[in-house]
């Protein structure tokens, strides 16, 4: 296997084991510890339950939605918006837990609308503030599957997330990460600050793209962008400040610039993926959709080889009922069989 593919399939994997490691902890309000050093436990193990009371391995929403983000990217030789879409609404006709902003965009995908517009109906009907990190959890696949092509990974990480979480801070953090993610894959993770920078060339792409499309948008595209940039900022500090008012990993779980922010803190402070992960997960809140962007940007750097083997034996061997199972459309396997697609 090429160190690429390594890569490639160290962020696929990562996100899933990011998830199942997480799961166990998930909605937790633990203490609010330093963050020097990293929390090295106590949870170490990938066990299950919480509150969906998984399978020891079983994984979640953010990798059932990724699954089907890799096959259909697999199949279709690229993004195929309507193909994605008729995934991810399948998945939701099964799934045991499925986000608001997710399952009222996916109704609207089922009555008839088109994936371009469902997102943005979801989130007008909110009040155009709504920004949940549901799109930001599966979005992996898309920088694995286009790394090497910038543009690309801009243009399939927007209008994937738009199906489902229009908000511009949802689209452009998922450009900025899949920007990452596609720049460690191909280039390998020698020094961190290029992959940083390739976040900040994703974003800045990203504005333009939102803005050519939704120029009605202009005011909140480029308070996104200047949210996120500022989010990459302060993760290169020693405090990333989400224990702030402003952000605060436990009393906005579920925003989208906490993930985002801890992500790129975890890549600039932690020394590999097992701590990087297991600091991330025990600092409580949306641990496991904290777990799997953790997970997903870390894999990406170290590869499936930086993945520890105990973690990844366990996610990839849990066989739960169809189609959950092995062989069923929603399992980690199907992540495996895009990079092996490459």
């Amino acid at each position: 296997m090429s160190s690429e593919s390594n890569r490639a399939k160290g962020a696929v994997l990562g996100l899933a084991v990011g998830d199942a490691l997480g799961t166990t902890l998930e909605f937790k309000r633990l203490p609010e510890a330093p963050w020097s050093p990293l929390l090295s436990g106590p949870h170490t193990e990938v066990t299950g339950e919480g509150p969906f009371g998984v399978l020891p391995g079983q994984v979640t929403d953010d990798t059932m939605m990724a699954c089907c983000l890799a096959t259909s990217l697999r199949m279709s030789g690229g993004l195929d918006l309507d193909d994605v879409a008729r995934r991810y609404v399948d998945w939701r006709n099964v799934t045991f837990d499925c986000g608001g902003q997710t399952g009222s965009s996916l109704s609207n995908v089922s009555g008839g609308s088109s994936p371009e517009v469902s997102g943005r109906m979801t989130w007008e009907r909110g009040g155009g503030h709504a920004a949940g990190n549901g799109s930001l959890m599966r979005t992996a696949p898309i920088g694995a599957f286009f790394a090497g092509d910038l543009v690309g990974i801009v243009h399939a990480s927007v209008r994937d997330s738009n199906i489902t979480h229009f908000d511009p801070r949802c689209s452009l953090a998922c450009a900025a990460m899949n920007a990452a993610i596609g720049h460690a894959v191909s280039f390998g993770a020698e020094r961190l600050a290029p992959i940083v920078e390739a976040a900040e060339k994703g974003l800045h792409l990203a504005t333009g793209y939102f803005l050519g499309m939704y120029p009605d948008l202009s005011d909140k595209i480029n308070d996104a962008f200047t949210a996120l940039l500022g989010d990459l900022e302060a993760a290169k500090g020693e405090d990333p400040g989400l224990y702030s008012q402003e952000l605060h990993i436990h009393t906005m779980q579920g925003f989208v610039r906490v993930a985002f922010r801890l992500a790129f803190w975890e890549l600039m402070h932690a020394s590999d993926y097992r701590s990087g992960l297991t600091d991330a997960v025990n600092r409580g809140g949306d641990a496991d959709t904290n777990g799997a962007i953790v997970g997903s940007l870390l894999g990406a750097v170290y590869g499936e080889e930086g993945i520890p083997a105990e973690w990844m034996s366990v996610v990839l061997n849990c066989d739960p009922h169809a189609p959950f199972g092995a062989t069923g459309p929603l399992h980690p396997n199907r992540l495996i069989e895009m990079v092996e697609s490459l």
